[in-house]
């Protein structure tokens, strides 16, 4: 981050979320620009007040990353340091923050689901975007699924660069083997109205590894070799008078396979029995059914800054997401079971209604959240016979099931955030939120039920029954900040947050199986679950944080430890990937710092850390490492930075550290360097990379989780063996007017 993050400004969730507000208190200092942040707290303030770990990331440095071929997740976990490095699939799952879930934002509207489905960063293309806020660690004041932090996307608006870009990604591995992006946008602005349109496309082909071979498929939760996304967006505000204002932001993101490659299981499928001769991904693929994220996006904002000397904001909107999965295989000991995929599909839609002021040295926000959910999945069957001699290529649906029992989640909450400026060096901040769920789970085909093949009729049918169930959950926060001088503050926080278990996974799922000699398939899995009697609890995490930070020109360093505890625990069944949850406890312990330094007019170096263990209750309520496939490994990046002129030069590296467990399972570390460069022209800017610069061979931290959730089950440990991509070269230009 640069050195200006020390002194940037936190605003108000009611004034920030209106671009007319936000983009207008932007002010330059000691030739740099102060931003507004949204995700710290609801109430404004500096960012040398604030008893948290805050992080910006402003558009310089994350076009820097993506332009050199990063995707967003990689990119991110980069600038921000409690983030887990990604992987090269299309899942962000394990990508956790301080090792617990976060909660992804866009304009202060959220991605997180009760479902859990984990692509809250295949939402956006980085073009779009104009910073991100960064709230490291738990929080009460957003609700469900911030344990770990909350990331806010901030998109761009009007007064911002009009631009063209045009991009190719290549490891010079097979012809194949490029990548391509190009977007444009255009935005209109002056005293009262603000207007952008933009379109961005991006193009994945195949992806190789450090030996130079094809990185194989991930078919569980979907690859992104040979996919195309799309990011439409159009964002319009207008200021009425003085204190009122409207903004209004649509957007519509795809990304999605191009529908003709599919990863070949060699003949006959035998690389499902181990034989992975022929593997490859190859063209031929034939289903109705591809992966793909489709998210529909409606943002609305109405401010007013003088309501009974109050500010007043008011926020709607409406999100729908179509999530669908690769056709992949399960196995019953020497045979196929079947092929199958699922569609997941979310509607969503909320308001938020803000009220904020100062009294003297108080400051003060409060208002109510709503947010309504409903999620329903289906599952398709394909012929077996059919797909096992194409070698997975050729999908025929037969029928389709409920994938997982449907459900309605409607939360509702009631927030106030307090600062107090107790002396001038002395502020103390508290808040509270009421939370209040209520789950509605639906009716679902259970035990003894049979599917007739040829027809997909369902007989003998034994209905799980659905039913309701609440909870509420009371959360609080209290921190205290002391300036030690003008360059440095230390705080202290205390903060609860909870998450809300996979509603889906929870209340289960069924397993089909064809007998021998039947026409029929019959669920072997499943159990008869009375949802009014066995209600869904939240599961609270209490967090305790001190930090430090230090800014003076040269020098910039930001540090926190921290100490996290759940009163529960969430299990995972390998056999049927469905959840439990434990009265276990829970803990993880760690440290997050970042130093940035001037050495000259020229150099400039950095290094990020963050150090982690997590632990859990045993039966015996002995402490054990959380198993690798929850626990997030440490990491640590660096840069150095040279700017000689116009010419920029920048090295870096990032390094996963070993991950292991009591069970004696295993993730290996590895570390990556990037050189990258860029020189403005004429017209435009150039910027040039190479990534993995020494051709590192390595399996990301998903590729190991995935062997672990899904082999022997679903085939060996080869097929989930998802490599990180070798040593690649990305060329940039783009054209600001």
């Amino acid at each position: 981050m640069k050195k200006t993050t020390l002194t940037l400004i936190a605003s108000s969730l009611l004034c920030a979320l209106n671009p007319l507000t936000a983009h207008a208190d932007d002010t330059q200092v000691s030739g740099e620009y102060e931003h507004i942040l949204v995700t710290a707290n609801r109430t404004e303030q500096k960012i040398s007040d604030i008893a948290g770990t805050v992080w910006l990331v402003n558009l310089e440095e994350l076009q820097s990353q993506i332009n050199a071929g990063h995707d967003f997740k990689t990119s991110l976990a980069q600038l921000i340091p409690s983030l887990d490095l990604a992987s090269t699939t299309r899942t962000n799952y394990g990508q956790n923050m301080r090792g617990r879930q976060m909660v992804v934002m866009i304009d202060g509207v959220s991605l997180n689901s009760s479902r859990g489905i984990s692509r809250h960063l295949d939402a956006i293309d980085p073009f779009n975007i104009s910073r991100i806020e960064v709230l490291s660690g738990a929080t009460a004041i957003y609700g469900g699924g911030s344990t770990g932090g909350v990331i806010n996307i901030i998109t761009k608006q009007g007064d911002e660069d009009n631009a063209v870009k045009i991009g190719i990604h290549s490891g010079f591995a097979g012809s194949d083997d490029l990548d391509t992006a190009i977007a444009g946008a255009y935005g209109f602005a002056n005293a009262n109205t603000k207007a952008r349109i933009s379109l961005a496309y991006n193009k994945v082909n195949a992806l190789y590894d450090g030996n130079g071979d094809a990185i194989v498929m991930d078919t569980t939760q979907s690859g992104l070799q040979y996919t195309d996304s799309l990011d439409l967006m159009a964002s319009l505000s207008h200021k009425f008078t003085d204190t009122q204002s409207v903004s209004v932001m649509v957007q519509k993101y795809k990304n999605e396979s191009d529908g003709e490659h599919g990863l070949y299981f060699g003949d006959n499928a035998n690389a499902l029995f181990g034989d992975m001769t022929g593997v490859k991904i190859r063209k031929g693929l034939d289903s109705d059914h591809i992966p793909k994220t489709e998210r529909s996006l409606v943002n609305v904002n109405y401010v007013n800054s003088d309501i009974f000397s109050q500010t007043l904001n008011i926020q709607a909107f409406a999100r729908e997401e179509i999530f669908d999965f690769y056709p992949r295989p399960r196995l019953s000991g020497n045979t196929i079971a079947n092929f199958s995929s699922s569609e997941q599909n979310t509607d969503a839609h909320g308001f938020k209604f803000v009220l904020s002021g100062t009294l003297d040295k108080l400051s003060f926000a409060y208002g109510f959240d709503y947010d309504s959910e409903e999620f329903d999945a289906l599952q398709t069957y394909y012929d077996t016979d059919i797909a096992q001699q194409s070698g997975g290529l050729v999908m025929q649906s037969i029928y389709a099931v409920d994938r997982y029992p449907g459900f309605e989640v409607d939360a509702s909450a009631l927030f106030a955030q307090l600062n107090y400026q107790v002396l001038d060096d002395l502020a103390v901040s508290a808040g509270y939120r009421r939370q209040n769920m209520d789950n509605t789970v639906h009716d679902f085909v259970g035990t003894g039920a049979a599917i007739k093949v040829t027809t997909g009729e369902v007989s003998s049918a034994q209905a799980i029954q659905g039913g309701s169930t609440d909870y509420n959950v009371n959360l609080f926060n209290l921190g205290v900040i002391y300036d030690i001088n003008d360059n440095q503050q230390v705080w202290f926080n205390s903060a609860e947050a909870f998450e809300l278990p996979n509603v889906a996974k929870f209340y289960g799922k069924g397993k089909y199986q064809q007998q021998d000699g039947s026409d029929s398939l019959t669920l072997v899995e499943g159990t008869v679950v009375d949802v009014n009697t066995s209600a869904l609890a939240g599961i609270k995490t209490d967090s305790l944080e001190l930090g430090w930070r230090f800014g003076n020109g040269d020098l910039s360093a930001q540090v926190a430890a921290y100490y996290t505890n759940s009163d529960h625990k969430i299990t995972y069944d390998k056999k049927t990937l469905l959840i439990a949850v434990s009265d276990a406890k829970t803990r993880t312990r760690g440290i997050e710092a970042q130093v940035d330094y001037d050495i000259s007019a020229a150099w400039r170096a950095g290094v990020a850390t963050h150090l982690i263990s997590s632990e859990a209750e045993d039966s015996n309520g002995d402490w054990k490492k959380v198993a690798v496939t929850q626990a997030s490994s440490s990491k640590l990046t660096s840069y150095l930075a040279w700017q000689g002129g116009d010419l920029n030069v920048r090295l870096q590296s990032k390094t996963m550290f070993d991950l292991k467990d009591d069970a004696n399972r295993k993730i290996d570390g590895y570390s990556l360097f990037d050189l990258t460069a860029s020189y403005p022209l004429a017209d435009g800017k150039v910027q040039f990379a190479i990534n993995n610069l020494f051709g590192e061979s390595y399996t990301t931290q998903w590729g190991k989780r995935a062997i672990y959730f899904y082999s022997p089950k679903y085939g060996p440990e080869s097929l989930y063996d998802h490599k990180g991509r070798g040593r690649s070269f990305a060329l940039t230009y783009q054209y600001s007017f």
